[in-house]
């Protein structure tokens, strides 16, 4: 089988939409697929800005010609619905990465609440046309692949399409995240307690609550220390979130080394992941990896990785309240902490490259196999 994986995402390791695309085509070369991998930075005529997007699925079907040797496409959702009008084509699997239309409820939310001021241009090209060209892609593809549950539920009840040609795939995390020393907790003897919250410092990713949450939970335990990593921001930006009393017991790694994360969460004991909306939660799984034990929220995705009490704390979104309570609880209780730990920890190994580019292989056959039906 030949495949060509394709986004509108700059090619780049260590980010989010193609980091995880080029981690799937690797381990389907494994399987003895052919893929080739496209993006923003083969098709761009601008900067790879909102234009280059707008004309992305454009560019693609004028490339007709190139794809004809390809058994199947995979298109980040969104970019495929103008190839999917010509007849002699390959299969076409509209890959999300994170429903748009979930994520979009969310953002207007926020700025409902006052949290997110919103442009013009967003309401014109991401809250409307994007959305648009999303539903499109995935009603006309031949397949779809979706991350979680309530994104494969969304996809049929509000776009329409069949059941048997929607799958929720879960993404993998990289091997040396997997099977790492889980070193014991002494409960009774902890004097530090690490508090990791990993990924971008932007609304989405809860940050308006979280940071409520941390401060009061730096001034009522002096012991607690908290770290935020690949913020992609200036350290500056996120200390001025927090009070000048606990700022010193608050480290800002705007960046860093995926490989280096094991390395860094040592000594980190809770994953605070307070997102608002979320395909698959990849940091999540990569922190429960590396031993911590997590409190997220009730979105999609997480939902869909962990159960509360088990393997996690869970909460509902938006709410300081229950996001304070779960700390105290990890922080109070090294017993619960170090179960929580573990369980985690066992989840997490599950999640390999191997068995989401083995999912995903089988949902490329029967693309192609509804293509020619």
């Amino acid at each position: 089988m030949k495949v060509a994986m394709i986004a509108n995402s700059n090619h780049n390791m260590n980010s989010g939409v193609s980091g995880t695309r080029l981690a799937i085509a690797e381990s389907l070369r494994h399987l003895g697929v052919h893929v080739d991998t496209y993006f923003m930075d083969d098709f761009k005529v601008f900067n790879g800005g909102i234009l280059d997007k707008i004309i992305f699925p454009w560019k693609l079907a004028s490339k007709l010609s190139s794809w004809k040797d390809y058994d199947l496409l995979d298109i980040a959702s969104g970019d495929s619905w103008v190839l999917s009008y010509f007849k002699k084509r390959p299969a076409i699997v509209s890959s999300s990465h994170g429903l748009e239309h979930l994520a979009h409820k969310e953002i207007l939310e926020e700025n409902r609440l006052g949290h997110l001021p919103l442009s013009k241009k967003y309401f014109v090209y991401w809250g409307g046309y994007r959305i648009w060209e999303v539903s499109q892609s995935f009603k006309r593809s031949d397949f779809s692949i979706v991350l979680n549950s309530e994104d494969k539920d969304f996809v049929k009840d509000h776009l329409g399409k069949e059941m048997l040609k929607i799958s929720a795939i879960f993404n993998g995390i990289p091997s040396y995240l997997l099977n790492l020393h889980l070193e014991d907790l002494d409960t009774e003897n902890v004097s530090t307690i690490r508090i990791a919250q990993v990924g971008s410092y932007i609304h989405r990713k809860g940050i308006t609550y979280s940071t409520q949450a941390l401060n009061a939970i730096l001034e009522k335990f002096p012991h607690v220390e908290v770290a935020f990593m690949g913020t992609g921001c200036e350290k500056e930006k996120v200390l001025s979130d927090f009070n000048p009393k606990v700022k010193e017991r608050v480290a800002v790694i705007p960046s860093y080394q995926h490989s280096e994360l094991p390395r860094m969460l040592k000594g980190y004991h809770i994953k605070l992941f307070p997102t608002l909306s979320e395909g698959f939660g990849k940091t999540l799984v990569e922190c429960m990896a590396c031993g911590l034990a997590p409190i997220t929220t009730d979105t999609a995705g997480p939902a869909d990785i962990v159960t509360d009490g088990e393997d996690a704390l869970v909460i509902p979104k938006r709410n300081v309240d229950k996001m304070v309570q779960a700390l105290v609880s990890l922080i109070e209780d090294p017993v619960l902490l170090r179960q929580i730990r573990h369980n985690a920890y066992r989840r997490a190994q599950s999640f390999t490259w191997d068995n989401a580019a083995r999912n995903r292989l089988d949902c490329y056959k029967r693309a192609i196999q509804y293509l020619r039906s």
